[in-house]
This record gives C-alpha cells, structure tokens and sequence, in this order.
C-alpha cells in the first residue's frame, strides 16, 4: 500500500470545494487503516479521516494525510426471530445500506432514507431526519483510538457514545477516534414513525409499510434538496436551534407563524429554514456561493466557491438571523 501526494479531492466533497490533499490514501480494511495512521504518526502528519465527503468543509490545502475510508461489508446477525444486528464496515453508503435493512425486512431506519454519506459518519453526527435519529437504532461502534500506543482497537457502546442533537462524543473529540464498524439493531415488528413533517400527506392512500415510509422520504428530500451532481451542497447547513419555552413564547408575539417542534416539557426545535428564509436569505446568490431556491436550509457553491466563500456567507446569514430573531445558528458541516 502506498500513499498518493497532491491528490485532488474536488470531486470527493459534495460542496465541490477545490482542495488538494498532502497526503492520500484509500483505505479498505483494518490493516490497511492502521498502516496509513502508522504513516501519519511516524512521519508527525494530522490526520483527516474522509468518507462520502457530504458534511465537511474543506480548506484549498488539507496538510497532512487524509485518508478515505472504503471499508465495506455487511453481516445479519440474527438475536430471535424478530430482532438482528446489522454489523456494518464504515465505509459503506448509508443510502444503501438502509435499502438493504428493508430488503431483509427490517424497520427502524427508513426515515434516514437518502441522507447522503457514509455509514461510519452518521454516529459522528448523529444523523436524524423525520423524527428518528441514529442513535435510537445504533448499538455500539468498533474505533482505532489514534491517540493510543500501539493504535488499538475497540468497541464503544451506545450508553458511551455521549449522544445529543446532532452530536456526539466522536464529533467533541475530533482526530480522536476513527470507526470502522458500525452495530445496528432492528426489530421486524418496530412501529413507523410516520407523523412527522410531511410524511403523513405523502402517505395518504397509500398501504404503509417501512418501504412505503421510504419512498416518501425519498419523494420528500429530493422535492426540498438539491442532487448534488446537478449544484453542489451539503444537504441542511444549519442545526435547528433549541429555545426554551419562554423564548418560544417571546418569538411567537412578533412573529406568530414562527414553526417549532417541541422536545419535552422546557424546549422547543425552531425550524432554522423558515428562520433563514423570513430573514430574507431564501434564492440569495452572489457571484460564487448561495442559498437554495426551495430550501433555505442548503447552501449552494454554484460557482467553484472555496472555504472562505461559504463560510463567509453562513455568517452573513447567522448574524442576520440573530438580529432578527435574537436566536444564534450553529453550522451542521464539519470545517478542516
């Protein structure tokens, strides 16, 4: 195995961010890995662990090695006649990966349906959509901890794992922990979640199953979300901020048709898109970067944009919606 140099990885981030990377390598097992991080450490190189690149930012140069994660395989495990592990390599894609649980016959999932990515990110990020989120399904997740002696390998539970909104103990300690296997759960006989957003009116006359639940995610995503190949972007930009009950409150007297979604009994979830789009920033486009036409959640490089450029505009729109709302945005990509 063999490192690359000055790799181009334009074309393995969906922002399509002109980056060169110092260092390259594809890796598609354990050793594999372990040599590449070996390379890293002898050599006193950072690491930048990549994989279906939909959720990071990338600078003109990465220094150091990056490595592109390409581990794959899958294993049903069964426990009993209605429940099984799915023992996934974290280099597979997500998308496809939820298809293969339904084939099997397997609900839980299907409201994750085409997130782009790949399997060994979403515990990182904690992915959700619709109401579900990685961590209800996740059990554990097999980890090189890059910091330890000899490189070692082990297994983090779901109760270890830290898990918040769109958060976790991988994403707080960055550089820390590379996955490479990802433990899921599911249960033949798992109820649909079906109520939330604008599942229930896709649904309508049709027979539900976790397929059909699928289908209309799919229907719903690609209706509000841009395909990447045709403008490039990387899906929601915004985390929905959290509010506390009397800040909902305050909001809803200057601006009644604000949307939120309650937590529990203290905190609600703004819908950072209708934040962004009342602020005005809906179809904005200057002459590289933009916001999405249909979702202002999406922000656009139409125009070979780089780093500066998109995240220059995110702060436009953070500063812009905390003066109007007085509620401060957070950045759901992560930036190298």
């Amino acid at each position: 195995m063999k490192y690359e140099k000055n790799v181009d990885l334009t074309s393995l981030n969906t922002l399509n961010i002109q980056s060169i990377a110092e260092y390259f390598y594809e890796v598609y097992d354990v050793s594999q890995l372990i040599e590449a991080l070996s390379f890293a450490r002898a050599n006193n190189l950072g690491v930048q662990i990549l994989g279906g690149g939909s959720n990071v930012i990338l600078p003109s140069v990465v220094s150091g090695v990056v490595i592109r994660m390409a581990i794959a395989g899958r294993e049903l495990k069964p426990i009993n006649s209605s429940i099984a592990d799915f023992i996934v390599g974290a280099g597979e894609d997500w998308h496809e990966f939820v298809l293969y649980t339904l084939q099997q016959g397997y609900p839980g999932l299907e409201n994750l349906s085409l997130i782009p990515g790949t399997v060994g990110a979403a515990p990182v990020q904690n992915i959700g959509a619709y109401g579900v989120e990685v961590k209800d399904m996740l059990t554990e997740v097999t980890v090189i901890d890059v910091e330890s002696d000899g490189l070692e390998q082990y297994t983090l539970q779901n109760e270890q794992l830290d898990f918040e909104y769109r958060n976790s103990l991988l994403k707080k300690n960055p550089g820390k922990y590379v996955i490479t296997s990802a433990t899921f759960r599911l249960d033949k006989h798992a109820p649909l979640k079906t109520t939330y957003g604008d599942i229930a009116e896709r649904l309508v006359d049709t027979e539900i199953s976790a397929l059909t639940v699928s289908n209309a995610v799919i229907a719903a995503r690609k209706s509000k979300l841009p395909d990447v190949l045709d403008i490039p972007n990387a899906g929601s930009f915004f985390k929905n901020p959290i509010v506390s009950h009397d800040k909902l409150q305050q909001l809803k007297i200057k601006h009644p048709k604000v949307i939120s979604y309650k937590v529990d009994e203290s905190s609600y979830k703004l819908a950072a898109g209708w934040l962004i789009q009342e602020a005005g920033w809906k179809g904005y486009r200057n002459e590289k970067v933009g916001v999405h036409a249909k979702q202002a959640l999406v922000l656009v490089n139409h125009n070979h944009g780089v780093s500066e450029d998109i995240l220059g505009l995110a702060k436009k729109i953070s500063v812009s919606v905390e003066s109007m709302f007085g509620v401060a945005l957070e950045i759901e990509p992560v930036v190298i």
